[in-house]
């Protein structure tokens, strides 16, 4: 083998290490270059974990602040239901008793016509069963006017028939007459009743007539008095 040749051996050898050391760079680079995007990778993958971790907890912090209002709104709204239901309540009951208490009225008031018929009837004929000479005749008419006042008793009417020296009653009495007096006590009692009258609790159906005493100071003695008086300061 000649020099040249030898030499060109030795060139080749020196050729193929060049490129060995240039490959074996080549790829540590790589490697070095890989492990740093693996680890900027990695650090944008514990970033993104730790805002979807902080996501998380402002939603689950969102849900437990909707959950407590939503308990008090439904707390509210329960307590305005009651409060409301029994106001209506109330408000039924009040009406139904009112409306109650309307139609036990109008219920009694239906007869008040008929009923008024009937006292002036009895008012106006009772004292005609003295004037009756025949005493089986009087009998029966005494028993049909009983019954007849006993028909009006049942359906709530009552008498209204004083006594002398009673106090006049001003709601079912009419006076015709006025009987001067000079006794005070007397003053506003029932002087004469003239009939019978009839009512049922503040209604009347029949006034009585009656002749009432009414006081005055008399007037000769007030005169007298008088006169007596001026004659002793003489």
């Amino acid at each position: 083998m000649n020099e040249i040749e030898k030499n060109e051996i030795v060139e080749e050898s020196q050729e193929i290490v060049s490129r060995n050391e240039t490959i074996q760079a080549d790829g540590g680079g790589k490697l070095e270059s890989d492990k740093i995007t693996d680890e900027v990778v990695t650090q944008d993958a514990h970033s993104c974990i730790d805002e979807i971790k902080t996501n998380l907890s402002g939603i689950t912090s969102a849900v437990q602040g909707i959950e407590t209002s939503s308990s008090k709104i439904f707390s509210e709204l329960r307590d305005v239901h009651k409060l409301v239901h029994g106001d209506y309540s109330n408000r039924l009951k009040s009406m139904q008793d009112e409306l109650e208490r309307f139609r036990e009225q109008e219920k009694g008031r239906i007869f008040d016509s008929f009923l008024t018929e009937l006292a002036k009837m009895y008012s106006d004929n009772i004292n005609v069963i003295k004037e009756i000479t025949d005493e089986k005749l009087q009998k029966r008419f005494k028993y049909m006017f009983e019954d007849l006042l006993q028909l009006m008793l049942n359906y709530g009417v009552e008498k209204q028939e004083s006594e002398i020296g009673d106090k006049r009653n001003p709601k079912h009495c009419q006076v015709i007459e006025r009987i001067i007096t000079n006794d005070q006590i007397q003053h506003d009692t029932v002087a004469k009743s003239m009939n019978i009258g009839f009512f049922i609790e503040n209604r009347t159906l029949v006034k009585e007539m009656i002749h009432v005493n009414v006081y005055q100071e008399n007037k000769e003695e007030t005169i007298k008095t008088s006169t007596d008086k001026g004659e002793t300061d003489e």
